[in-house]
């Protein structure tokens, strides 16, 4: 019997404000104290953002499909000092200080990642914030949806990227099948690349999808 409603509803639980813990030039570790649903006080430590936001949300993720005789959806491949390796990872970037509306931050990141220009009409923005890594920080994000149909398309796209972005390259794959192809790639890699958790979830997803709807 499958269960399709919470068991129990979701409590209300007082927080404090973050107390740092330390700092560096764009993260700061803090830690907050939280009380449960029997209120006893537990404490929890966290990593944030040191650059003020317009909003809760830290950033968009994009999810770009190549109208092609078979569908494709875009990628980006970087460099990540964090894992010491490279990740294939939804076009995203983080919405600017003076940037109040995330779609003009979805064409802005598409167009300096990937080089494709979309106009606003045609960003489909799910306005529903989406956790990151909700273990670790408070970052989250929309999800942004485009259509390219690059049959219509004269030239390449050219990129516009900031001098950090220097290992950042774009890469389209099949929808049908994505999760084949991404590990397919992952492998061929030889241990360089790893799959970013959100498109894996996406490609599982459809693999799922295939095999039980």
């Amino acid at each position: 019997m499958s269960r399709q409603t919470l068991t129990k509803p979701l409590a209300n639980v007082k927080s404090s404000p973050g107390i740092p813990m330390g700092a560096g030039d764009w993260l700061q570790l803090e830690y907050l104290l939280y009380e449960d649903n029997k209120g006893i006080e537990r404490k929890w430590e966290r990593c944030i953002r040191r650059k003020q936001r317009p909003s809760d949300i830290d950033a968009i993720d994009i999810h770009a499909i190549l109208l092609t005789p078979k569908p494709e959806i875009l990628f980006v491949v970087q460099y990540r000092p964090a894992i010491e390796r490279y990740c294939i990872e939804f076009p995203s970037g983080l919405i600017d200080a003076d940037e109040s509306d995330p779609v003009r931050s979805a064409q802005r990141e598409l167009k300096e990642e990937t080089g494709y220009y979309v106009s606003e009409k045609d960003i489909q923005l799910l306005k529903v914030p989406v956790a990151y890594e909700p273990g670790l920080s408070n970052s989250c994000c929309y999800v942004a949806k485009v259509t390219i149909d690059i049959t219509r398309l004269a030239e390449p796209p050219l990129q516009e990227l900031e001098p950090d972005e220097w290992s950042l390259q774009t890469i389209s794959l099949p929808l049908d099948g994505l999760l084949n192809h991404l590990l397919e790639l992952e492998k061929s890699q030889k241990g360089l690349l790893v799959i970013d958790s959100r498109v894996h979830a996406l490609a599982t997803g459809l693999a799922y999808a295939h095999e039980f709807i």
